[in-house]
C-alpha cells in the first residue's frame, strides 16, 4: 500500500471504531469493537492486525485522528492513550476532534446545526456547530442540557439513536446521526491539510460534565427512584 493515510480512533459512543482513510478519501480498512470491557485490550492488537492484512505501512501515516469526546471516562482515556502512543512511535502529529464534529452530516457541515448526544443521567451533551475553511466554528460551545429541554430544541439538529426517537413530535430538520471513524478521518484530513494539528500529548479527553462518576449513595438513590 503506497497511499498516505490517517488512522482514526473513536470510543466515545461506547463502541470502539477505527478506520484508516487515504488522502484521496479511500477507506483502507475499518473495524468496530462492540464489547466495551475488552476495548482497551483489543484495540492496539486489532489495529496492528488490520494494518498487516491491508498491507498498510505505518511509515505512510500522516497523523492519528482521535475522537476526544465527550463520552465515557475510561473509553476516552483509552482512545487518547493509544493515539498518543502511536503518534510518538510513528513520529506523526495527532488531530483531536470532538464527538460533535464527528456527528456532522457531510452535506450540511457548513450550516449551523445543533448536535445532541445521550449523556445518561437524564442529560444531553449539546453543542451548535458548523465548519468553515478555518475549521470548526462553535456557535454554542459544548454544554449539558436536561433531557426535559429536548422539546425546546429548534432549528436544524442531528442526534444519536438514543435521542432521535424521543423528540416529542417528529419534525423536518431533525436528523439521525452517529459518530463514525471514517467521518473522523475525513475531517482530520481537512485539519491536517490546513496545518491544524497537535503534538501527541496535547491530545486530551473532553469532559463536558464536571463530575464523571457517581458516589455509591447517588447510584442507590437513582436505583430506588430518589432525586
Amino acid at each position: 500500500m503506497t497511499a498516505r493515510f490517517i488512522l482514526a480512533i473513536s470510543t466515545s459512543s461506547g463502541v470502539a471504531k477505527v478506520a484508516a482513510v487515504s488522502q484521496e478519501g479511500a477507506e483502507l480498512f475499518s473495524f468496530d469493537i462492540v464489547d466495551y470491557k475488552s476495548q482497551s485490550a483489543q484495540l492496539l492488537p486489532l489495529i496492528q492486525q488490520h494494518m498487516q492484512k491491508a498491507n498498510v505501512d505505518p511509515s505512510l501515516c500522516a497523523a492519528i485522528a482521535v475522537d476526544i469526546g465527550p463520552g465515557g471516562f475510561t473509553s476516552l482515556r483509552t482512545a487518547c492513550g493509544i493515539a498518543q502512543g502511536l503518534a510518538v512511535g510513528w513520529s506523526v502529529p495527532t488531530v483531536p476532534l470532538t464527538s460533535f464534529e464527528c456527528m456532522l452530516p457531510a452535506l450540511m457541515q457548513a450550516e449551523p446545526i445543533t448536535v445532541l448526544m445521550d449523556a445518561r443521567l437524564n442529560e444531553i451533551y449539546a453543542a451548535k456547530v458548523h465548519r468553515t475553511g478555518q475549521g470548526t466554528q462553535w456557535d454554542l460551545p459544548p454544554y449539558l442540557l436536561p433531557i426535559t429541554e429536548l422539546q425546546n430544541v429548534s432549528g436544524l439538529a442531528v442526534c444519536d439513536a438514543h435521542l432521535h426517537p424521543q423528540f416529542p413530535v417528529p419534525r423536518a430538520g431533525v436528523f439521525l446521526g452517529a459518530v463514525s471513524a471514517v467521518r473522523l478521518a475525513q475531517l482530520a484530513w481537512q485539519e491536517f491539510e490546513a496545518g491544524r494539528v497537535s503534538a501527541p500529548f496535547d491530545c486530551q479527553p473532553l469532559y463536558v460534565r464536571d463530575k464523571v462518576a457517581q458516589t455509591t449513595s447517588e447510584r442507590q438513590a437513582l436505583k430506588h427512584g430518589a432525586f
